[in-house]
């Protein structure tokens, strides 16, 4: 009885798990996304990436003396391409999407000024 209640704990935090990495959500079932939200992720998921690139390269630069201008461009040209992603998508979005959107929009500005 024992084993069988240990199995399917580990069934449920594996189910868990793989919800959490595929949708960014926890949840048993997962829900199916739409487009949009779809795309919000993608686009979001795009400037986490380059914000660790670019972070990645100050550091390789501070602690071995590195010439690491190519990964902090591109870096910078990663972000700039969500950003524009960002705007176009948020053209036509509305509701949590939208505040989701503009939320993500003020984490690119902020990241955008601490580049500069």
């Amino acid at each position: 009885m024992k084993g069988l209640i240990a199995v399917l704990a580990v069934a449920v935090v594996a189910l868990l798990a793989y919800n959490y990495v595929h949708t960014g959500r926890v949840a048993l079932i997962p829900s199916s996304l739409s487009r949009d939200e779809q795309a919000l992720q993608r686009i979001e998921e795009r400037f986490d990436t380059a914000r660790r690139q670019f972070e990645a390269a100050g550091r390789a630069a501070g602690v071995a003396g590195a010439d690491t201008t190519a990964d902090a461009e591109a870096a910078r040209r990663d972000i700039e391409k969500a950003d524009a992603d960002l705007a176009a998508l948020s053209a036509h979005l509305g509701g949590a999407l939208k505040a989701q959107a503009d939320r993500l929009r003020t984490e690119i500005e902020a990241f955008r000024d601490e580049m500069r």
